[in-house]
């Protein structure tokens, strides 16, 4: 942008220029309404058929830990094909059909392999290869000469009728609230074990793409019983210490704190805590909380305090009322 001298600028009575408050009542106002979604606050819940697993411990045992194993998911997409007709020479848009597109999923490839377990489980329900694979001669080249020598089912031959995942759920969360993408009779169409790197240092990861036959949409609060599998595996769910102890009296601690550290010895710092300190624990009616944190602060200032390697230094200090000024002297001829 120019540069443009004070001096050429003037004043326009129908603008109004503001500075960052346009954005902050945007995206702050009303608990944050209209603030963008973090990538971050994410949830996915496989649910899996039992009756597809070879390994039942699989969904009995650690079916909330597979959902905690996600590290990015697509959200679903969709692609609108479109044809351009006349109608009566005038050009018409129609759509005649709609596709979703593929998921991305990124899994953590944990130390206890399971995610790998997924992975065998799903492709031994849907094909005897694997189980194929172990049989001795399975895959002798003279395995097709005749059905003499086909000693296993191969491919598709598995017997598998119904889906190995019911459905996967995908919950995108902000202020307690959810936005789920349920997706339909969802099937693997990849699977990427990815690769092994002596010269890498960052963790292992496996690669999965799913597509869909549909989606479902649902909105509603946070908690177990709307979001499948949430907060009850792994997670700490003893209330917080870190809440507001002050009760009605913050008010009364905010004046106290803010005549302080606005008087003469604002810049000391020390000085300005610890007076503080004082008049918070001389304030009768400060509730428990403040206390607790009163006394970490108390215990932070003695320890600044005691290690403090000029404290006991005194530093000069000029006490000139006025400025001093040099007389000149001759020192040469």
């Amino acid at each position: 942008m120019a540069f443009t001298p004070s001096n050429q600028l003037s004043s326009d009575p129908f603008v109004n220029l503001r500075d960052q408050q346009h954005a902050a009542r945007l995206f702050s106002d009303d608990q944050f309404r209209l603030a963008p979604k973090s990538k971050f606050a994410f949830h996915v819940a496989f649910n899996i058929n039992p009756g597809a697993l070879r390994t039942i411990d699989l969904v009995q045992k650690y079916g909330q830990e597979i959902n905690m194993l996600v590290k990015s998911i697509d959200l679903p997409s969709f692609t609108v094909s479109t044809d351009m007709l006349n109608q009566y020479n005038r050009k018409k848009v129609v759509q005649y059909q709609h596709k979703p597109g593929d998921i991305s999923i990124k899994f953590h490839d944990d130390n206890m392999g399971l995610i790998n377990a997924l992975w065998q489980n799903y492709y031994s329900y849907y094909y005897a290869d694997p189980s194929a694979a172990g049989v001795s001669n399975a895959y002798n080249r003279n395995a097709m000469r005749s059905s003499d020598f086909i000693i296993s089912p191969y491919g598709f031959d598995n017997g598998s009728t119904t889906p190995f995942f019911n459905y996967i759920t995908i919950y995108q969360m902000a202020r307690h609230e959810y936005v789920s993408y349920k997706l339909k009779n969802p099937i693997i169409t990849m699977f990427n074990h990815n690769k092994v790197d002596y010269s890498g240092s960052g963790p292992h990861d496996m690669d999965m793409k799913i597509a869909y036959e549909a989606v479902s949409y649902d909105t509603g609060a946070v908690n177990p019983s709307n979001v499948e599998g949430f907060g009850q595996s792994h997670y700490d769910q003893s209330p917080s210490p870190l809440q507001n102890g002050f009760g009605a009296n913050l008010n009364s601690f905010l004046s106290l704190a803010s005549m302080t550290t606005a008087g003469p010895n604002a810049a000391t710092g020390i000085n300005s805590l610890n007076t503080v300190i004082n008049q918070i624990n001389n304030f009768s009616n400060t509730a428990p909380g403040v206390i607790s944190g009163v006394s970490n602060l108390s215990k932070a200032a003695s320890s600044i305090n005691q290690n403090n390697p000029l404290i006991n230094v005194q530093f000069a200090q000029s006490t000139a009322a006025a400025t001093t000024l040099a007389t000149p002297i001759n020192i040469g001829p």
